[in-house]
């Protein structure tokens, strides 16, 4: 029959039955976990390719292969890559508590009085004690008290030992913002199941918790967060906790004034000081730490502090006074992350390019070659072109500094000044660092969230996520890398790179 429509007519055409092929999806994406010249710590950052790699976490370094590896994956036909940077942390579960510093600088300006200083010598966040109280003398006024105050959240069982537990029943924790734990008692941790003493069920649940512990107070259970705050939380839940144990039901919240007393931020310290004290300002010191300041000037203004509180804030206890003249710290800058790479960079104060008086520019160098320019800037708050929001700008501002004022109002001298006091955070570098923590959601535990095949480039073979050892995470062996180059291969090897497979998950294609 003819296609050809000659008149109006409805056509009825037959086709071939035809099957449409449903196209694959990729069930996993590749992490690595490893040392890297600058970026975000402790956080999975996604890259499609090996130059967004270099945007954000740099070039080669002597310390890690990380960026070797990144590059390899790509060059082999990888398209998806979370990538986490780890440094050595004192505490795996906090991740603020990285040792690997900013780099960081004041611009100043000079010739006017000064202000009364106290200079801490710690940097943020700061770790105190519930009931730990600051003094503030300004002028030499009576000194005028800061109290710190955080309680953990927590649930005490209903009843006194012995519980009576069956085999096998399992409860339901869960701490602060980590994910729910199921502890479950088994006949060979007791005594008699059936008449489980306190004592026993807190030894239990402290070899499964995350965050938290388990106490025995008058022959009472009891289930704590390890945070002292206004950010503890916790939830015991499920028919266990209610019908055996008698816990009450539904989440609990911690207390105080700051978050968490173990990671004091200078933001609360400042909001706490300022709101108590009149006539002080805290602010970051060029360096990063806690500073006071009075708002009078010259050698009339005087500033002590006192109180057990100022040994975890860095803060001495002699009295400091103003002078008539000298340089004024005005706006503190600070590298964007952490790392000894911030020391190379310089950032340079010229006069505003419109010829704007009380305004400036301001030039960001990198090995002595300039990076970024930010015209025509102000020190007055309400300015559009305000320094801190202009070099804060998520999307416009810079990408190697940010911008903290010190002294409102005031504009800098003309002035170069560079960056120090950057470091990597490697020293006492292990395997805990790369593995990471799953409260803290830091390190292969972090990457974990968001990948599925992992590789852990470290800065030797004892910095290779093993298998054997994690078990619970992983199944599967170390993955032979079938790069194209043979010399990349054996320095991949080298570097004690192994790729693992996460429970669940299927290659996408082999490496």
């Amino acid at each position: 029959m003819s296609r050809e429509l000659l008149s109006s007519k409805i056509v009825v055409e037959e086709e071939e039955p035809q099957v449409r092929g449903i196209p694959s999806a990729p069930t996993s994406v590749a992490g690595a976990v490893g040392l890297a010249e600058r970026g975000p710590i402790g956080q999975a950052v996604q890259c499609t390719s090996f130059e967004e790699y270099q945007a954000t976490f740099g070039g080669f370094t002597p310390d890690s292969d990380l960026a070797l590896a990144a590059m390899g994956f790509f060059e082999n036909g990888g398209s998806n890559l979370w990538v986490v940077r780890t440094a050595h942390y004192e505490d795996a579960s906090i991740p603020e508590s990285h040792t690997a510093t900013r780099a960081a600088a004041a611009l100043t300006t000079g010739g006017g009085p000064t202000p009364a200083v106290v200079r801490g010598t710690l940097r943020p966040p700061f770790t105190l004690a519930d009931g730990q109280r600051l003094g503030v003398s300004v002028n030499g006024a009576e000194a005028v008290e800061v109290g710190f105050s955080g309680a953990e959240a927590s649930v005490s069982a209903g009843r006194p030992g012995p519980y009576a537990l069956t085999a096998g029943q399992a409860l339901r924790v869960r701490v602060d913002d980590g994910r729910d734990v199921f502890v479950s008692f088994n006949e060979e941790d007791f005594g008699d199941i059936a008449q489980a003493t306190a004592q026993e069920v807190a030894a239990v649940l402290n070899a499964g918790l995350i965050g938290g512990r388990a106490t025995v107070e008058e022959g009472v259970l009891r289930i704590a967060s390890d945070t002292q705050g206004a950010a503890s939380r916790l939830e015991v839940g499920d028919e266990v906790a209610g019908d055996v144990f008698g816990f009450p039901l539904g989440p609990q919240v911690g207390s105080g004034n700051v978050q968490s007393l173990r990671a004091v931020e200078l933001a609360e310290v400042r909001a706490l000081v300022e709101a108590a004290v009149a006539g002080v300002r805290v602010a970051p010191s060029s360096l990063g730490a806690l500073q006071l300041l009075t708002q009078s000037t010259g050698p009339g203004a005087s500033l002590r502090v006192q109180g057990d509180a100022g040994p975890g804030l860095g803060l001495d206890a002699m009295l400091h006074t103003g002078d008539a003249s000298g340089d004024i710290d005005v706006l503190l800058l600070e590298a964007k992350d952490a790392g000894a790479y911030a020391n190379r960079l310089e950032v340079e104060v010229r006069p505003a390019t419109n010829g704007t008086p009380d305004t400036f520019d301001v030039l960001v160098l990198e090995d002595g070659a300039y990076r970024e320019s930010f015209p025509n800037l102000s020190s007055v708050r309400g300015d559009a072109r305000y320094v801190e929001r202009i070099l804060n700008d998520e999307r416009t501002g810079s990408a190697y500094v940010r911008a903290f004022m010190v002294q409102p109002g005031a504009s800098p001298d003309e002035q170069t000044v560079a960056l120090t006091g950057g470091t990597e955070g490697l020293v006492g570098l292990n395997d805990a660092d790369f593995i990471g923590s799953e409260a803290g959601g830091s390190g292969l535990l972090r990457a974990r969230r968001s990948a599925g095949p992992h590789a852990s480039p470290g800065t030797g073979p004892g910095h290779a996520c093993r298998a054997q050892r994690h078990g619970a995470l992983l199944r599967g062996g170390a993955r032979r890398l079938g790069l194209r180059r043979l010399g990349l291969a054996r320095g991949l090897q080298g570097g004690g790179h192994g790729f693992l497979r996460l429970a669940g998950s299927r290659s996408r294609r082999p490496l």
